[in-house]
């Protein structure tokens, strides 16, 4: 199989721009508005169980908002009224369920039917379908919201009234929670800020880099390989104490606190046993104020995912691994065009090869990055 193609087409998510055409004060692309959609799954699925009772499959909700627009790196970001013209919508309706479906068939076979659920059935007519298209319009309204708020296009003030009266009718109950608490909740409220924010937290200060890179993209990265990586040890390699939500939810909110953190340079965080541990405590510290200020039926599992994202727990290790993973990738991106890179790719890579044996890494190492690197040094 071309698991790498699928990796590629990750990595590819970051290059499909959308809200281009209308200049927006902030630069929008597929990567981070998916990082946002599954952050918003998460509470979703919360207020669904909490709320109203609903026994839904919460991995699936995540996994679905945080896949949904993958087609995209084929395809392009199509405006939403072409989608709806009659005489072009039945063809780009095919157009991108066969693009989805065969980015689908890059994967292990033993991984395709979780992945076609994820990325071909994403928005069908089902209740969690239904969903997902309310949330992808939920965020496409805090972007607005924020531009209209901050700017003076007035395109975005219109759009934000639209998008908000659309989710006003909404027949998902959590969905118009959300909204509701949006106006009346600080702490949701809050929360949300931070979430949308996150693509203004730049990475690798310092270094010239070819590709910008945000804690939005890199958050969506890290959630997409560390749901491949859990899938991948749960139907290759046997490892079925694997909790796939738990690990979705911890990876998507790995880096939220530096919202109010900023990105602190790994080196300096790490460079004595004193300054790291005054840094894990600070984050935490943060995180928990962010948590607290929610309402209390939220406070169990985002306390989980976002304190402790990166425990002791398996699923704790797993993000730990797809977040250096993805700092290999973007070394192994950037360092055909600055030696600087180079250094840094050798480091990260002799790091993970000496200090992780877990399947999902033998794997990596062995076949994806061969073909990663083939791709960006070769082809």
């Amino acid at each position: 199989m071309k698991n790498s193609r699928f990796t590629n087409a990750i990595i590819g998510m970051q290059y499909v721009s959308r809200w281009k055409e209308y200049s927006p004060r902030y630069k929008d692309n597929a990567a981070s508005h998916s990082f946002r959609c599954a952050s918003i799954a998460i509470l979703i699925g919360i207020i669904e169980e909490k709320i109203y009772g609903q026994s839904l499959d919460k991995l699936t909700i995540v996994a679905r908002a945080l896949l949904h627009d993958l087609n995209e790196t084929v395809t392009g970001s199509i405006k939403y009224v072409t989608k709806k013209d009659a005489h072009v919508a039945e063809h780009i309706q095919k157009l991108e369920n066969e693009v989805s479906k065969e980015i689908v068939s890059y994967l292990s076979k033993s991984l395709q039917p979780h992945f076609y659920d994820y990325i071909v059935d994403a928005e069908d007519d089902s209740y969690i379908g239904r969903l997902v298209r309310g949330i992808d319009s939920f965020d496409a309204m805090l972007f607005c919201k924020r531009e209209y708020e901050l700017d003076s296009n007035p395109y975005f003030k219109l759009k934000f009234e639209q998008l908000q009266g659309e989710l006003t009718q909404s027949t998902c109950q959590s969905i118009t929670w959300l909204l509701e608490a949006l106006r009346n909740e600080d702490g949701v409220q809050q929360f949300l800020n931070h979430i949308l924010n996150l693509d203004l937290i730049e990475r690798w200060g310092g270094s010239f880099n070819l590709i910008p890179d945000n804690d939005a993209t890199h958050s969506f990265r890290v959630a997409a390989m560390s749901l491949f990586n859990g899938l991948l040890e749960t139907e290759r390699f046997g490892g079925q104490n694997i909790d796939l939500y738990r690990l979705l939810g911890k990876s998507i909110m790995h880096d939220i606190v530096e919202g109010v953190s900023g990105d602190v340079a790994s080196p300096i965080k790490k460079s004595s046993p004193v300054i790291r541990e005054a840094f894990e405590q600070y984050e935490q510290q943060v995180a928990k104020e962010m948590v607290l200020k929610l309402p209390l039926f939220f406070h169990e599992e985002m306390m989980d995912f976002l304190v402790h994202s990166k425990d002791s727990s398996y699923e704790g290790q797993l993000v730990d691994i797809a977040d250096k993973i993805d700092a290999l990738i973007k070394s192994n991106l950037e360092m055909r065009n600055n030696p600087h890179y180079g250094d840094k790719y050798y480091k990260q890579l002799v790091h993970i090869q000496h200090h992780y044996e877990n399947p999902c890494v033998i794997f990596f190492l062995a076949y994806i990055l061969h073909d990663l690197t083939y791709d960006h040094f070769v082809r």
